[in-house]
């Protein structure tokens, strides 16, 4: 936690921010919502692809090669996405 001199130093920081340049400081207030998103979408593709490779492992030789394509397809599409900052 910080000390309460900090607290007040951090908050006359903030006050000055936002009467110098308050386009920069509504900018800093957003959320990362694309981050977050993206962060969630690899993390279901990584989830997904654990299932599948265990899925391969139990059905066989021609499961492995459809949930390869599938797996291989949805990285390909997903390489496009990128975090853009301004």
């Amino acid at each position: 936690m910080l000390q309460p001199h900090e607290r007040r130093i951090l908050g006359e920081m903030e006050r000055q921010l936002r009467t110098e340049d308050p386009g920069l400081a509504g900018e800093m207030a957003k959320p990362r919502s694309r981050f977050r998103t993206w962060l969630n979408t690899r993390r279901a593709l990584g989830l997904a692809s654990a299932s599948l490779a265990v899925l391969c492992l139990v059905l066989g030789e021609a499961a492995a090669f459809v949930t390869t394509a599938l797996v291989a397809t949805a990285l390909l599409m997903l390489n496009g996405w990128t975090f853009r900052s301004r």
